[in-house]
């Protein structure tokens, strides 16, 4: 195995943050610690609250982009992907407690290459810790991994961690119609391979836009792991509406962007001055 340092643009989406800007520092002094080029890029997503003027007298080194408009988790991946310079492409949010210190491991991952088959990770997702586990999932868990075992000698793996019923219904769902192998798709602690994100286009607005991602990765065969981030006891943020972004997947996914249609060149004039073309002889 080989290593690089590629450098990385870590993605932050805000929404009415004016209070929670700390966090945006947290992250800059951590990625400052890691010694790797980096790019530090807040997505203002229509905040009301004057979230992107204190962002810019507090942050001078972040750069804000911004919506005029709430358009959603997805839509400011869009735009910050647009405008994303380096290899590496990580997002998170600031709704839940995300330790910066936990990207390191992350970046010792994705940046493993198989000497012999030349490949690398295209994405490392974080998996939330912390919660307790009732006591009717732990049975279910228990029963279920004990059938793989007795019948078809699979290794009893560590269970899920739990994320709640929502979080349980919702990441069964992805799993059964989008293939999603993930046990916490709705992390917002992702780091991507930039080039493998402009694959394809980003159609979810909301936050769906997680399960999107990670389907695709999932259907263009990528590599991806999982792993555990520092476990906390804050509940796991609810989702928005997926439900129009959910249908709008189902029925058409897209995996490449349409082609470009040749545009037709303009006809050559001719010269001022330029001799006619002799007539050509009657036959």
């Amino acid at each position: 195995m080989t290593k690089t340092n590629d450098a990385v643009t870590v993605v932050i989406p805000v929404h009415n943050a004016a209070d929670r800007l700390d966090r945006v520092t947290s992250w800059r002094l951590a990625l400052e610690k890691l010694n790797r080029t980096h790019e530090l890029l807040v997505v203002d997503d229509g905040s009301t609250d004057g979230t992107a003027d204190r962002l810019a007298s507090k942050e001078p080194r972040a750069r804000v982009l911004r919506h005029d408009a709430r358009r959603g988790f997805g839509a400011c991946l869009r735009t910050a992907l647009a405008e994303a310079k380096h290899p590496l492409f990580f997002y998170t949010a600031l709704d839940y407690p995300y330790s910066p210190h936990d990207l390191r491991p992350f970046f010792e991952r994705i940046e493993l290459r198989d000497e012999v088959l030349g490949k690398q990770p295209d994405l490392i997702s974080g998996c939330r810790t912390g919660l307790p586990t009732p006591l009717l999932p732990k049975v279910v868990s228990l029963a279920w991994r004990g059938f793989w075992r007795v019948f078809a000698g699979m290794p009893m793996q560590p269970p899920a961690p739990w994320h709640g019923w929502a979080e349980f219904w919702y990441g069964a769902r992805a799993s059964w119609v989008f293939g999603v192998p993930l046990n916490d798709v709705n992390s917002c602690f992702k780091l991507y391979r930039t080039a493998f994100l402009r694959r394809f286009p980003i159609q979810s607005d909301g936050d769906f836009v997680h399960v999107e991602l990670v389907a695709k990765a999932t259907f263009l065969t990528s590599i991806m792991d999982e792993q555990p981030l520092t476990a906390k006891p804050d509940p796991v943020p609810p989702l928005g509406d997926t439900a129009a972004d959910r249908r709008r997947l189902f029925r058409h996914p897209d995996f490449c962007f349409p082609p470009v249609a040749p545009q037709a060149e303009p006809p050559v004039a001719d010269a001022p001055g330029s001799p006619e073309p002799a007539p050509q002889p009657a036959t």
